[in-house]
């Protein structure tokens, strides 16, 4: 018996996981360029070629804003134009005992392969005999056994870095005095080895990405290094960081007074906000993924039932400010209920996407509601944002709420839910012609009032909760 085998939900599961973009590099701007950034890449791109360095600088977006995508749609743009650029995951390698290790690994994958430039490969061949030296002393011996393990060394630095590591020095000036020459020559020699820059590059654009899920400690190295290690002409290292998360993570390590902003405007000279993205139109392309389509194709759906699911989340996605990486997590969620339902079943999006955000947002509320229907007003005031008679929403969202509130019709109880369509009908009552949501109000009435279709609203409703707790075992990152 194979132990190791997937189930349908694990098989789903690894298919859905997000995975770094893959893109074609003779298209640009790229298809997968759902935030349509291709012209903010663009105009940032001359900047940075040809900025006067050394020079860091920093991209600020909160936590799944978007800034992993924005930098790999910039380097394949770099591609697309013939230009070198470099990629370090920073929070992968912050298990290395010294940052250093991890970017001088990053360049080496560049510099060894220009065999066509003997020049070039011997400076960074010279450059790297100096590294040891000024490396963490604790990370000698690492370094040795992995990264630079192979390398000819110069006898005489090989002999001062383990001097270096074994504190045998014969002084902590000697030491110093060691160090800061085998800087000297590490930077002289990596200029000449980013000679190996294309003609009509004048800058090696470095991208560090995921700065600010580094341990703090690491993080602090990381920035330190850049700055004093690889202040060299024709470099520009782009940091994607979230500024107010990272200085809030040097106060875990200085104390809740140190001024964490103030510190890291001593590493980094530019600072550029990624602009606020066309949320509707990046829900309207990651909701048109095949699978979704086919699941409406296979039952006969009309087209606008995805498109209705599509300003459903939109709406939502406001409401609770949803970040790119939230749409994208509760989108994989969301292929995961599809692919599970029995091909005979169908879910409406317009109940089926508002009680999976009510289950993330307010579990509490979600579990009152699946124990007792009842409820839907609460919930539709709180997923709505206000109160009813002070609400404004669309079409879309009144025929959500329309069904929440119908689903807690029970025929078998004959438990009236005529108390939780009064205020919604008062509020219509009294709303003139010109008042431009009377007639989504009209329709959260009409939709709640229809009995016909309850004891399909009301399995529908059944197989949501039992969908949405299976996915939520799930952790989706």
């Amino acid at each position: 018996m194979n132990t190791n085998a997937k189930t349908p939900s694990e098989k789903n599961l690894i298919q859905l996981r997000f995975k770094g973009i893959q893109l074609d590099t003779d298209t640009w701007p790229s298809p997968q360029d759902l935030l349509g950034r291709h012209t903010e890449i663009e105009n940032l791109s001359p900047v940075l070629l040809n900025a006067q360095s050394p020079l860091v600088f920093a991209i600020d977006a909160p936590w799944g804003g978007g800034k992993t995508t924005f930098i790999r749609l910039w380097q394949h743009y770099f591609t697309h134009e013939n230009k070198v650029s470099l990629y370090l995951n920073a929070w992968e390698s912050d298990f290395a005992e010294d940052p250093l290790l991890p970017m001088l690994s990053v360049l080496d994958r560049w510099l060894s392969d220009q065999s066509n430039t003997p020049a070039v490969r011997k400076a960074w061949e010279k450059a790297k005999t100096y590294a040891p030296s000024i490396i963490k002393s604790t990370a000698v011996a690492a370094a040795k056994a992995a990264t630079f393990g192979a390398l000819d060394l110069d006898k005489e630095f090989e002999k001062l870095a383990s001097e270096l590591a074994g504190g045998t020095a014969g002084s902590l000036v000697d030491s110093f005095n060691i160090k800061q020459k085998s800087l000297e020559r590490f930077k002289f020699q990596l200029s000449k080895a980013l000679d190996a820059l294309p003609e009509g590059q004048e800058n090696l654009v470095v991208f560090i990405d995921e700065l600010d899920r580094c341990k703090p400690t690491y993080a602090i190295e990381v920035l330190e290094r850049i700055k004093h290690l690889f202040d060299v002409d024709r470099l520009v290292f782009v940091l994607a960081v979230n500024r107010d998360q990272l200085s809030k993570s040097f106060q875990g390590v200085y104390g809740a007074a140190f001024d964490g902003l103030h510190y890291l405007r001593r590493f980094i000279d530019l600072d550029y906000h990624l602009n606020l993205v066309d949320v509707e139109s990046y829900i309207n392309a990651k909701i048109r993924q095949p699978d979704i389509l086919e699941y409406f194709k296979s039952r006969n759906s009309e087209r606008d039932d995805y498109e209705y699911g599509a300003k459903v989340l939109s709406f939502l996605a406001a409401r609770f400010k949803f970040t790119p990486r939230d749409i994208d997590q509760l989108i994989v969620r969301l292929r995961l209920i599809l692919r599970s339902i029995p091909k005979d079943h169908f879910l409406d999006f317009p109940l089926l996407i508002p009680l999976m955000v009510l289950r993330q947002e307010n579990p509490e509320l979600y579990r009152r509601y699946t124990a007792d229907a009842l409820c839907a007003n609460e919930v539709a005031e709180y997923i709505l944002g206000g109160s009813i008679g002070n609400l404004i929403f669309d079409h879309s969202m009144a025929v959500t709420i329309g069904y929440l509130i119908a689903a807690a019709r029970d025929p078998y109880e004959q438990v009236s839910i005529e108390h939780l369509i009064t205020p919604w009908r008062d509020w219509y009552e009294q709303m003139t012609d010109k008042d431009s949501q009377r007639a989504v109000v009209r329709t959260v009435v009409e939709f709640a009032s229809d009995s016909r279709e309850f004891r399909r609203r009301r399995e529908m409703q059944k197989l949501a909760f039992s969908r949405i707790e299976l996915v939520n075992k799930f952790d989706v990152s």
